[in-house]
């Protein structure tokens, strides 16, 4: 079954990347005669002070300097000889030496999963009134082809970005010529190094998983319930493997694994846990505006805030007037005179507790 606009954009993308390369070829090199005319400059002044007894210091930066014009100049191919090795290196680990054009070809990769569907578009247009073997189905389909697609895009986008990279960096790889302006050039030259990595899992994914692509089908035109869920199983196993070729390579970069079925829900539990930990700040915070509200757990007798004057029987304990009490919101409300306490003219002191702790203990026992 034909299927090629994947392919075909894939082309053009790759055709205008590549020239893109080729048109900031003038900016490169000029950029790069300024540097090595400054670093000349430099190590001319570095050798005159040194008194003509550093000759094999200035040699060692001459030599330094001619690697970094020749790695500009040809930075292109370079960077093309040394991705295409990997690629090599990951198709023969996968066992599929030959299959470099899988990776230039991701139509092919959708291509599977119009054949693998085939049967069950038939399936659905003869179901008939049958609204649940119809559901099904559908599910099954739109399963099978998105994971044939996540394929096919993966190995689409890792090749862009591989050709989109060569086309950019080349301006930073003139850096290179002066140590202060070094890490510039390696940042670029790590840039390639990663994806040429990730073309490399995915040659080697690719180079395993195509013998079964190409023979996923059904048995028959009538399709089973079991041999369905296994053709989606199959491919959304492999879909999920492909997806996770960058993982991969930063790991296989870090030294570290990340594959694994906590891969796949690790995204769940972090939306899960963000959801989560929402909630519990949004209970905390009303349940702070209710104690604050109700004056206190006393119904009355506190603001609910750190350092609030607390009111007792006599009056306020902390300087507020007596006579009074806290209503809602901390707000202080009279009482009759005649309701007041004698000590109303001025504020109470606090209790004496330590004075009243020895009277009620004299002797060595309550009173």
């Amino acid at each position: 079954m034909e299927f090629n606009t994947l392919t075909a954009t894939l082309t053009n993308f790759v055709t205008a990347f590549q020239g893109g390369y080729q048109r900031l070829g003038p900016a490169i090199h000029g950029l790069l005669a300024s540097l090595a005319v400054i670093d000349i400059v430099l190590i001319g002044c570095w050798w005159a002070l040194g008194g003509g007894e550093q000759l094999a210091n200035v040699i060692k930066k001459i030599l330094y300097l001619g690697f970094w014009l020749w790695l500009t100049t040809s930075f292109q191919s370079t960077a093309k000889a040394f991705v295409d090795s990997l690629i090599q290196a990951g198709l023969i680990a996968g066992g599929n030496p030959g299959g470099q054009a899988l990776l230039l070809d991701p139509s092919r990769i959708a291509s599977y999963g119009l054949q693998v569907t085939e049967p069950l578009t038939k399936a659905i247009e003869n179901v008939g009134f049958d609204l649940g073997d119809a559901l099904i189905f559908g599910i099954a389909y739109l399963g099978i082809m998105a994971a044939f697609l996540v394929m096919a895009i993966q190995v689409f986008l890792a090749v862009l970005e591989y050709y989109l990279l060569v086309a950019v960096v080349g301006i930073l790889i003139p850096f290179g010529v002066l140590p202060a302006t070094k890490f510039l050039a390696e940042k670029a030259i790590g840039a390639i190094v990663s994806a040429g990595i990730k073309l490399m899992v995915l040659a080697f994914i690719m180079a395993v998983a195509e013998p079964v692509l190409a023979n996923i089908k059904f048995a028959g035109p009538e399709i089973k319930f079991n041999e369905l869920w296994s053709v989606l199983l199959t491919s959304g196993a492999i879909a999920f493997l492909t997806w996770n070729a960058p993982s991969l390579a930063a790991g296989f970069l870090a030294a570290s694994p990340s594959l694994g079925a906590a891969t796949m829900a690790q995204g769940a539990m972090a939306s899960a846990g963000l959801a989560g930990g929402m909630a519990d700040r949004s209970i905390s915070t009303i349940r702070s505006v209710a104690t604050i509200g109700s004056g206190g757990k006393d119904g009355g007798g506190s603001s609910g805030l750190p350092g609030a004057p607390t009111a007792t029987a006599s009056g306020f304990v902390g300087g507020a007037p007596a006579g009074g009490s806290f209503g809602l919101g901390g707000l202080a409300t009279r009482t009759p005179a005649s309701d007041a306490s004698p000590t109303a003219a001025g504020p109470a002191s606090p209790p004496d507790w330590a004075a009243s702790a020895r009277a009620a203990f004299k002797d060595g026992g309550p009173a």
